[in-house]
């Protein structure tokens, strides 16, 4: 799967460190490995539907440890965010963060440009 367009729009925070940004990155290609590999008609970004990340969630990511399965999943908010369904896909996926709770910050953030709505791509 070819998740360039996806790439282009993750970027780093400020205060970020580079290392922390290629974690996320990589965990990213890993998601979307994952998701090609058990549907293999899922070709594009923009074929992912819910469906395939409740599977991530649910089954896949059963066989990791707990804190890197934490870590998978804030990658996810961040796909999920990428893709331009944060408002529809974060609650069923139990992945909306209580901000009454804290928690560590995202080292990520997803940009939108209005080149992309221009061209028809999202």
């Amino acid at each position: 799967m070819d998740i360039y367009l996806i790439l282009q729009r993750v970027k780093p925070r400020d205060g970020s460190s580079k290392v922390t940004h290629q974690k996320v990155l990589g965990r990213l290609q890993r998601l979307c490995r994952a998701i090609n590999e058990r549907f293999p008609e899922v070709r594009r970004p923009d074929q992912i539907k819910l469906k395939h990340l409740q599977y991530l969630r649910n089954e896949w990511l059963a066989e990791f440890s707990p804190a890197t399965a934490a870590d998978y999943q804030r990658t996810m908010c961040v796909l999920v965010e990428s893709l331009g369904k944060k408002k529809d896909w974060l609650p069923p996926l139990k992945l909306v963060k209580d901000p009454s709770k804290g928690g560590r910050p995202f080292s990520t953030c997803v940009t939108k440009t209005k080149a992309r709505k221009r061209r028809g791509i999202l």
